[in-house]
């Protein structure tokens, strides 16, 4: 007799390459799918990234159309439509990733009473960009709930969940497409004939988060001093044009690569020297884990969590210093470096701090299976 599927459906906004959806996929894909089903309910319409390839894994796809979180008088209404729906759907475990307690707790008490007895709250932040009261109210609420908690990291965890115990899930990646691979870094580069270049590189969504307008500020900075460097610039979002537009203020035109949404960011990460990441706030950064499995050493805030330093190849520098401090101290660090301190060992390192995403995927699958 054939035994039943776990049927896991995962709450998200859209199956974008973001972070948090990525690192879904990550575990999609190394998943024993004849144990477990995956199925995404996503709150934004529209195609993601990820669809075509979440259906050819066997995953469904559903939406309910919610209004946006940043609205905080329609969530009531959100919360009645999914409860209408989850009362009709058939799954035995909701997953639920965000990094605001509001949506949390009404997400989780949808489903509580629609019937799902396993809930799980995913943490994968730090902080959010709106209504940070909304969310240290609805956190207290979030806690009297009887379900499981999840994150990213610790410091996410204490974010949603306050001091309440939580499984620590790492955000995974496949050690195995990160291993420095001069053929692969010698093709991206002359596609983009930077063949001769000091290619520094970020990969994230243009938000406030992710602080793209100091970004372009170091950068300036830098290749100010140096003008052979480049900036590659991975990813999409609302802020986007408005990146673009500071750019060319700055005549940067032949200087930063907008390239857009990449299916290969492995691939881009093997043709870079160095890793920038000034964000305001992190849980825990898949690219972050990603550029530290290629070996790159990483330029990055000192409000990004500690638990993100997995690798030597970790260079802090505080955020409230201004872009021209940053510029000097890469450029101090990057003297001393070059290309062929870039190696094979930091995969190992990778791999020794649990971040290997089959690992994950057998403990994450386990877990659903037990529920």
């Amino acid at each position: 007799m054939e035994t039943k599927k776990k049927k896991v459906l995962h709450y998200v906004a859209r199956m974008d390459r973001a972070g948090q959806e990525t690192f879904i996929m990550n575990i999609f894909r190394n998943i024993d799918r004849n144990k477990v089903e995956f199925g995404f309910l996503c709150s934004i319409d529209g195609e993601g990234d990820y669809d075509k390839e979440i259906l050819s894994l066997g995953g469904n796809i559903f939406h309910v159309r919610l209004n946006r979180l940043n609205n905080k008088f329609k969530q009531i209404d959100n919360f009645f439509l999914l409860y209408r729906y989850l009362k009709k759907i058939d799954y035995d475990v909701f997953h639920i990733h965000t990094q605001h307690a509001m949506d949390a707790f009404l997400s989780s008490l949808a489903a509580k009473l629609a019937g799902f007895n396993n809930v799980i709250v995913h943490s994968h932040n730090t902080s959010t960009d709106f209504h940070i009261k909304a969310h240290y109210i609805f956190r207290f609420f979030l806690n009297l709930l009887n379900i499981n908690r999840y994150t990213c990291s610790v410091d996410a965890g204490k974010w949603m969940f306050n001091k309440k115990n939580c499984l620590v899930v790492h955000n995974g990646v496949d050690i195995n497409k990160y291993r420095p691979d001069e053929l692969t870094r010698n093709r991206i580069r002359k596609q983009y004939k930077i063949e001769d270049k000091f290619v520094y590189g970020h990969v994230g969504r243009f938000s406030d988060q992710k602080n793209h307008r100091k970004l372009i500020e170091i950068f300036d900075n830098i290749q100010k001093r140096n003008e052979n460097s480049i900036l590659l610039l991975i990813g999409t979002g609302e802020l986007k044009d408005e990146i673009k537009s500071k750019v060319e203020e700055k005549h940067l035109e032949d200087k930063v690569y907008f390239l857009g949404v990449q299916e290969n960011t492995n691939d881009f990460y093997k043709a870079m020297d160095a890793f920038l990441l000034p964000s305001l706030y992190e849980g825990l950064s898949v690219a972050l884990v990603e550029a530290q499995a290629t070996g790159l050493p990483c330029y990055i805030s000192d409000t990004i969590s500690r638990e993100s330093d997995i690798t030597s190849n970790i260079f802090r520098i505080e955020l409230t210093k201004d872009s021209d401090q940053w510029a000097q101290e890469i450029l101090a660090d990057r003297q001393v470096r070059n290309r062929q301190d870039i190696k094979d060992d930091s995969v190992s390192e990778i791999k020794n701090a649990k971040y290997d995403i089959s690992e994950i995927a057998n403990m994450l699958q386990q877990k659903y299976l037990d529920m």
